[in-house]
């Protein structure tokens, strides 16, 4: 016991010489651990603090070890068959690459000496241990040693065999929902979209923003539809007006939350389903795919007393999580952050979150009302939409308040024009405004496939650039269903709100001229930085051209 005490305190110390946490923090945590007899360590995690990436992190730079993300390596099934589901599960390691010689494995355990024994007598081979974090190696065991033993696209077709086959339509249709979901949970897919055709109907799914066809099924599977719609607590009777509705599935010891659209369409309704992990893990500035020299100037911007900060960009481009990111950077001991969110995406427990309810009457703009009588530091309203969000939340800014807040717009600069438009004047939003960041994402490319190439002439052209001699992509393997991508990172730019800037605001002046203005000033534009991506070999031409366009 006095061992893991000191380990932790250990480990509290170099976060808070990292710059990761700080002494409020930690007395926090010491208050709450006389209720909760937990660790200090996992406190800290539970109240938002840190990540479990900023204490793996730590522990392989303490250790001298190497970082691993596992979200990022896809083991052979014959590096799994070297151990069994309950050995890594029970000694905290997953195996993720071996050859003749040695093994791979990343771990979260205290006795790394002793994983490396065990892995030696295991296999004869020399252990080559990397610092991971938990919850991705619990999540990783399960999920790659489930699958493996269950390959459940061969379950799916099997299924299809046995209800096509079934024509009194006796047969239920749950076991093969039970396989879709957890097809679309190993595809990575944030929707799983059931479009009826013609002549059969097209599953699909949308992993890293792109749609990806899985399979067809023939048309008597449209009671499918009917089946989902009852499970979200939709009527089936109702085949002529959209509908929304949700229902929670654990799969594979995470629950997860699925938000069900249907849609009319003349060959029948089409299904959408979101799949929302019921609880998302925190990522940080870093991970997200900030630059270094960036942090710096956003932690600038989001620790300003008062003001308005705004994300922008479409819908599905991560403005909620870069949002949560930002707001874990904050001291949250030393300020009352209160949000109105639609839903609420992320819960830290010294945060007070609410949700809009239309029903009720409990709306952005009223929750900003409300919120004034808090006594708060912090304001995070989740979208502003309509002139009354607009103008309220500009209001609060203007009264002390930060205020933070997402905004559908294509640029950074565009946010000032769709403020105008809802009814902001130039001098409030001049004196208001703090900075906006814009942001897409973009796919990176598949680590076990990446290969180097000779950019084409219409590439260097795009890039603006003749002289880069190499670039990369992803051949397409196994891993990544042939795409060449796996997981996504922000493509950005950050427009602070300098004396320059505010004037121009306030003078009216238009959006080319400050945009101007501010690239004398340093300002980097989101192509710049995706450009910087794509010769880091992060991502590639094509894939810029497909979220940025031409």
């Amino acid at each position: 016991m006095a061992e893991a005490e000191k380990a932790t305190k250990q480990i509290g110390e170099l976060l808070k010489e990292k710059g990761l946490i700080n002494d409020s923090q930690i007395e926090l945590a010491l208050q709450d651990q006389k209720v909760t007899r937990e660790r200090v360590g996992e406190i800290l995690e539970r109240l938002g603090f840190i990540s479990q990436y900023d204490i793996a992190t730590t522990i392989a730079d303490q250790d001298g070890r190497k970082y691993v993300d596992v979200d990022q390596k896809r083991p052979a099934h014959e590096t799994l068959r070297l151990f069994n589901l309950n050995g890594c599960l029970t000694n905290k390691f997953l195996p993720y690459f071996h050859d003749d010689k040695v093994v791979f494995v990343a771990t979260y355990s205290d006795d790394v000496e002793g994983v490396m024994k065990i892995i030696s007598r295991a296999t004869g081979l020399k252990p080559q241990v990397r610092q991971g974090e938990k919850s991705k190696i619990i999540n990783a065991i399960q999920y790659y040693y489930y699958f493996l033993e269950n390959p459940v696209e061969t379950l799916i077709q099997k299924e299809i065999q046995l209800l096509a086959a079934d024509r009194d339509g006796v047969r239920s249709l749950d076991s093969f929902v039970v396989h879709l979901l957890q097809l679309a949970v190993k595809a990575r897919a944030s929707d799983v979209h059931i479009r009826p055709m013609d002549k059969s109907i097209s599953v699909a799914f949308r992993v890293d923003g792109v749609m990806r066809a899985q399979f067809a099924l023939p048309l008597t599977f449209k009671r499918l539809i009917s089946t989902l719609k009852m499970k979200a607590s939709m009527d089936i009777a109702e085949q002529r007006l959209p509908q929304d509705g949700s229902f929670s599935e654990t799969i594979l010891n995470n629950q997860f939350d699925f938000r069900v659209s249907s849609t009319v369409c003349p060959y029948g309704e089409n299904l959408v389903l979101r799949l929302l992990p019921a609880k998302g893990d925190f990522m940080g500035m870093r991970q997200l795919g900030v630059f270094e020299e960036d942090l710096e100037l956003l932690t600038q911007i989001f620790n300003e007393p008062f003001g308005i900060v705004l994300l922008t960009g479409p819908t599905g481009s991560g403005k909620t999580t870069t949002l949560y990111a930002a707001v874990r950077r904050l001291n949250l001991t030393e300020k009352n952050i209160l949000t109105v969110e639609n839903p609420i995406e992320y819960r830290i427990p010294l945060i007070r979150q609410t949700q809009i309810n239309i029903k009720a009457g409990y709306t952005f703009a009223n929750a900003i009302r409300f919120f004034l009588r808090h006594d708060p530091d912090v304001i995070l309203v989740g979208e502003i939409r309509d002139p009354e969000t607009a103008q309220t939340a500009v209001s609060a800014s203007e009264t002390g308040h930060l205020v933070l807040s997402t905004l559908h717009t294509n640029t950074a600069f565009g946010a000032i024009p769709r403020l105008r438009s809802l009814g902001i004047p130039n001098f409030m939003l001049a004196d208001s405004l703090v900075g906006v960041v814009s942001q897409r994402l973009v796919r990176k490319i598949c680590p076990g496939c990446k290969e180097e190439y000779t950019p084409t002439p219409d590439e260097l052209a795009y890039l603006k650039d003749t002289e880069i001699l190499s670039l990369w992509r992803g051949r397409g393997c196994e891993h990544c269903h042939q795409s060449g991508y796996m997981g996504r990172t922000l493509i950005y730019e950050i427009l602070r709100s300098n004396r320059e800037i505010k004037g121009m605001i306030g003078r009216d002046v238009d959006v080319e001229t400050m945009e101007q203005a501010a690239l004398k000033d340093g300002f980097r534009t989101i192509f710049d930085n995706a450009v910087r991506k794509v010769k880091l070999g992060q991502t590639t031409v094509k894939e810029v051209i497909r979220v940025l366009g031409h």
